[in-house]
């Protein structure tokens, strides 16, 4: 006589002899995988509602493979996440790359911000190093309109940066390059080919 379950336990069998429940490692594996799929889907230019049901597809399929074959044989299955979004897809021509905008824009500023900040740094060196009481404003190469001061006397050492314009405008001309908001205003109309 079998012994009766408690109530919302299930036994699960599959042909590959393990349960069909995930262990946390297979889920976060499979997650991932999900996740850099998604990535080259948005890299490639998919809209949102098209990524949400690819990503629920891979989703569904490699739920069932890990059921069938386990999750490890799954995951080398679909190979790499970029060249199954690739396949899965076609560039849209007509479509911004926003995302990709965003990301070079935000490498820009934080090149630019870092540049600016050693920039600052080589200033008050050598102002401090010559020894000058008095404030010292320089307009350094590249940073044109950009005035970084110093002054340090002892015991206090005081430096400031007015109008770092090109922290705006390098992201944002970087942005505008990368994301190509203009496609939105080509026509979708097919060109015609001449016999």
């Amino acid at each position: 006589m079998e012994r009766p379950r408690p109530v919302g336990l299930r036994r699960h069998h599959t042909s590959a002899g393990r349960g069909n429940r995930m262990s946390l490692i297979d889920r976060i594996r499979t997650e991932t995988a999900i996740l850099r799929y998604d990535f080259w889907l948005e890299m490639r230019g998919v809209n949102g509602p098209r990524r949400r049901d690819l990503r629920r597809e891979l989703r569904a399929n490699l739920s069932e493979a890990t059921a069938d074959i386990g999750a490890t044989r799954a995951l080398f299955g679909i190979g790499s996440p970029k060249e199954l979004a690739y396949a899965a897809t076609e560039t849209d021509p007509s479509r911004p790359r926003w995302s990709q905008g965003s990301i070079w824009a935000g490498a820009v500023f934080l090149i630019l911000a870092l540049w600016m900040a050693l920039t600052s740094l080589t200033v008050i060196q050598t102002a401090e190093a010559a020894g000058v009481a008095s404030p010292v404003s320089v307009h350094p190469f590249p940073w044109w309109g950009t005035t970084f001061t110093a002054q340090s006397s002892p015991g206090t050492l005081e430096a400031g940066v007015t109008a770092p314009w090109q922290l705006i405008v390098g992201p944002l001309l970087t942005f505008l390059l990368v994301a190509q908001p203009w496609r939105r205003l080509r026509s979708r109309q097919p060109l015609s080919v001449a016999d």
